[in-house]
């Protein structure tokens, strides 16, 4: 599978008009990818803090957002003609998969899901090794949807019953066994976290930011200590052939440049709501290392 990823990462590159390959990284130890610096570049007032939990002592982890987005009962309607992502229903998704209590509905929430692996697609090629391993997951997490829609209804149900009948294994996982609905949204958590500061990043650049530059910071800071070598060196690889900015607001299908802050600003803080409280179950049940 490794071997099939580099070949097609490298004809993506090379489509790109990146000729030799080996000059990014497949010959050398290590592809460095900037962190974020709040100092030196400013992370865009979002960032991942902690609060200390009064009752336990525990430090919890929470994403912050500062900036100007659409009120939470303001539709944005504005559809792209022709264009398989439509970050309309991604905003959708996303702001209705929150019940009224504060669960997290697991339907909804692969619905948006959806939809970031559309925009993943339109990136290019590239990016498919990605979202061919995301739209496996959520194939995973809909075969345990059929058949069992009340106990996979929320988040919080699916942890209850998996965890009451013994289906999350917390040491390793079994060959042999579909993996659980936890330890699978578990990865499409992590992931979001990287996608959700992406597009935040992408809300506050200019026109002279490069958008690689931006993947690849919130890659490093929400994703890259979950992967293998070998996928950061293609996660690193993809980031070098990413379209520019211009490009990247023709796929989201927005006219003026305010518009294109406003916009992407309220889909990541969409994606944030649903982040932070997921973050929350997982961390209440000590699963968010599940292996």
């Amino acid at each position: 599978m490794e071997a099939l990823l580099k070949e097609r990462i490298v004809k993506s590159l090379e489509s790109n008009g990146l000729q030799d390959p080996r000059q990014h990284g497949f010959t050398k130890a290590e592809v460095h990818l900037a962190a974020c610096v709040e100092n030196g570049r400013p992370c865009n007032e979002m960032w991942s803090m902690k609060e200390r939990n009064l009752e336990d002592g525990k430090d919890k982890e929470m994403i912050t957002v500062k900036a100007v987005t659409l009120e939470q009962h303001v539709e944005y309607t504005r559809q792209c003609e022709g264009k398989d992502f439509q970050i309309t229903r991604l905003l959708g998704a996303f702001r209705s998969c929150i019940s009224e209590n504060g669960h997290i509905l697991l339907k909804e929430y692969l619905s948006g899901w959806e939809e970031l692996i559309k925009f993943m697609d339109s990136l290019g090629m590239v990016f498919g090794f990605i979202s061919q391993e995301t739209t496996t997951k959520i194939n995973i997490m809909r075969g345990h949807l059929t058949g069992n829609s009340d106990e996979y209804h929320t988040l919080q149900s699916m942890v209850r019953y998996e965890l009451d009948r013994g289906l999350v294994n917390f040491k390793e996982l079994p060959q042999d066994q579909v993996p659980s609905g936890c330890r699978t949204l578990l990865r499409l958590h992590r992931a979001l976290k990287w996608l959700q500061l992406f597009l935040y990043k992408l809300s506050t650049s200019t026109s002279q930011d490069n958008t690689g530059e931006l993947c690849a910071l919130a890659y490093e800071k929400a994703l890259a200590h979950h992967h293998s070598w070998f996928v950061r060196q293609a996660a690193a690889l993809a980031f070098l052939a990413m379209p520019p900015r211009r490009e990247l607001l023709q796929v989201i299908c927005v006219r003026e440049e305010e518009e294109a802050q406003l916009v992407l600003s309220t889909a990541a803080k969409a994606i944030v709501r649903v982040y932070n409280l997921t973050q929350d179950v997982y961390e209440a049940y000590g699963m968010l290392e599940l292996p």
